[in-house]
């Protein structure tokens, strides 16, 4: 049989060889498997975990003991459907993000400093960094429940120096009923503003002074700062289109 549709659609030799052998050989063990086709147990655990995070295999228990089987040959139309949706999904993601990139890239290079953070270290070093710089700061895609889960201390911290500041916080998050958000009482100087899914960037950045930064909600999670001030105003800019559109109630 020619697999090379298999490999186009991303699936490794040792991920083929399994596969194929579920389907002519049925409901087998790890062990069978490896007997089977030549592949160390390690790595044959390993692959079934892929294909069944692509959909292409399934596990049944038998008393203690672990069973695979390959599911249907129709699911692969689904894994590139799947596919294909998170590649438009990506594709939205930079098209929105297109203008602010050409505006980085037509800027003097010189004038612009980026850093990368990583971890609750990271999040802590930024926002602390807003409250020394003291000025307004613009959030959006923003997801407080995370904030709260990773540092419920340091956040009341936080919107406590705030309000000794005098710093105005505004935010504006997807517009969806029971939306976590930071109460008054915890978070006095911070205004908040809704927007539809379908008008919502869950890009999470901050824009304060002549800094962006951006939060992504990874393992670690990560926050890239970048100092300039056309890139700053560009962001800015979008915002305040955003805030004025954007419904004052959920």
């Amino acid at each position: 049989m020619n697999t090379e549709a298999l490999r186009d659609i991303g699936l490794t030799e040792n991920e083929i060889k399994i596969y194929l052998d579920l389907l002519t050989s049925g409901t087998s063990t790890a062990y069978e498997i490896g007997r089977r086709t030549g592949i160390y147990r390690v790595h044959v655990y390993d692959k079934l975990e892929q294909l069944m995070d692509k959909g292409m295999a399934t596990h049944v228990y038998r008393g203690s003991k672990k069973y695979f089987q390959a599911t249907d040959p129709s699911k692969i139309k689904h894994y590139l459907e799947d596919k294909q949706r998170e590649l438009a999904s990506q594709e939205g993601a930079v098209a929105r993000m297109l203008p602010q990139l050409k505006a980085m890239a037509n800027l003097p290079k010189e004038d612009t400093m980026v850093e990368v953070f990583k971890g609750k270290e990271g999040l802590k070093y930024f926002l602390k960094d807003i409250i020394k710089v003291q000025k307004e700061v613009l959030v959006t895609g923003i997801d407080d429940a995370k904030y709260q889960d990773l540092l419920p201390i340091f956040m009341k911290q936080y919107f406590r120096d705030l309000r000794i500041k005098r710093i105005k916080e505004r935010v504006i998050t997807v517009k969806r009923k029971g939306v976590f958000q930071f109460g008054k009482d915890i978070a006095p100087s911070t205004s908040y503003r809704y927007l539809e899914e379908a008008q919502f960037n869950p890009t999470n950045t901050f824009v304060y002074g002549d800094k962006v930064v951006i939060v992504t909600w990874g393992a670690p999670v990560t926050a890239v700062m970048i100092q300039n001030g056309g890139i700053a105003s560009t962001y800015r800019n979008h915002f305040e289109h955003l805030w004025k559109v954007a419904a004052q109630k959920v």
